[in-house]
């Protein structure tokens, strides 16, 4: 919502686009998502600047290594 809210432009066009697809109607289904691809547009940029989960998940390594004489664990 920030995103939308710091760039009027989009909000707007998301704002106008079910309106034009669909009509003007009370409820809208999910199924109705499909139909829209600004607002999919929109979602798939949300996801991508701002991951819901972490990209780099914590490891532990199974052997230690020697580098240079140095043992790393």
């Amino acid at each position: 919502m920030t995103e939308l809210l710091l760039n009027s432009e989009t909000l707007t066009k998301a704002e106008i686009e079910p309106d034009q697809i669909i009509g003007k109607c009370i409820h809208l289904q999910e199924s109705d998502i499909l139909r829209l691809p600004y607002l999919q547009v929109i979602m798939k940029e949300t996801f991508r600047l701002h991951p819901p989960t972490p990209l780099l998940l914590p490891h532990k390594a199974t052997t230690y290594v020697e580098i240079h004489g140095f043992t790393v664990p």
